[in-house]
C-alpha cells in the first residue's frame, strides 16, 4: 500500500440517494453515517435491492449522493472538480466487481496492468509479476479472459485492483460465482490486505465470506444500517 494513503480514515455522515423510477421516487440509501480506518475489513449485507451496490458506489466516488458529506481524511472528493475526483479515485481506490470487468482484447498481464495507464511507475512490471504470482496466475499471463475459468477472472479482477497498492479496496460479492477454492484465494488475498494496513470493503450474499471481517454493516428495513465489530 502506499505509504502516502495510509493514513485515510474514511467518514460518511448523512448520505442520501434516490432514484427515480415510473412509480415515483427510490429511496435507496437513507441518512447513512459511516467511519472506517486502516486495517478494517468491513462486510456489507442486506437482501438483494436493498443499497449495497449503491453504497459501494458513493463511497468509492463514483456517484454523487444527493446529501450528505464523504470525507477522505482531509479531503472531500465529491467537492473536487470531476477530473480532480478521478485523479483522486485512480490513486487511492481500487474495486473489484461481481462481473469481473476485464477488458476482452487485452491478456490478463495487460487486463492487471491498466491502472498505470494513468498513473504509470517503473516498478509496475515486477508488481504485476509478483500479483500473478501470488494470485496463481502466472501461467495464465498470456491468456485472455474468455479463456479464463471464473475464478481466474476474478483472481485478475483483484490483481488489477491490487496493482497501484491502493488505501481502500470496494469489492462488490466478489465470491458471488466463485466456487468454494476460489472464493477463499479471494477472500484470504483481501483480508492479508486490510491486515498490511488497507481498507477493505466488501458487499456479499455469502455467509462465509461475511465471517472475514472485522466490521460488518448489515442493512435494515427502510435503508438504515447497523454496524458491528466482530
Amino acid at each position: 500500500m502506499s505509504d502516502n494513503n495510509s493514513e485515510f480514515t474514511l467518514r460518511a455522515q448523512g448520505i442520501t440517494k434516490t432514484y427515480s423510477a415510473k412509480s415515483g421516487a427510490i429511496n435507496v440509501l437513507e441518512d447513512i453515517d459511516l467511519e472506517l480506518s486502516k486495517g478494517d475489513f468491513v462486510t456489507i449485507s442486506g437482501p438483494s435491492g436493498c443499497g449495497k451496490s449503491t453504497l459501494l458506489m458513493v463511497l468509492g466516488t463514483l456517484q454523487e449522493p444527493d446529501s450528505g458529506t464523504l470525507k477522505y481524511g482531509d479531503i472531500t472528493p465529491y467537492g473536487l472538480s470531476p477530473s480532480g475526483r478521478a485523479e483522486f479515485r485512480s490513486k487511492n481506490i481500487g474495486f473489484v466487481f461481481q462481473d469481473f470487468n476485464l477488458v476482452p482484447y487485452l491478456d490478463v498481464r495487460e487486463n492487471i496492468m491498466c491502472p498505470g495507464i494513468v498513473n504509470p511507475s517503473a516498478d509496475l512490471e515486477p508488481r504485476s509479476s509478483e500479483l500473478l504470482e501470488m494470485l496463481g496466475l502466472t501461467d495464465r499471463s498470456n491468456h485472455y479472459p474468455d479463456q479464463l475459468s471464473s475464478g481466474e477472472k476474478q483472481r485478475a479482477a483483484l490483481a488489477r485492483a491490487l496493482l497501484l497498492r491502493p488505501s481502500i479496496i470496494f469489492a462488490d460479492e466478489p465470491t458471488g460465482n466463485l466456487d468454494q477454492s476460489n472464493g477463499r484465494v479471494v477472500l484470504d488475498c483481501l483480508a492479508n490486505y486490510a491486515e498490511d494496513g488497507a481498507t477493505v470493503i466488501m458487499a456479499t450474499h455469502d455467509s462465509a465470506a461475511l465471517s472475514s471481517g472485522n466490521k460488518h454493516v448489515q442493512f435494515n428495513e427502510g435503508k438504515g444500517i447497523t454496524v458491528k465489530s466482530e
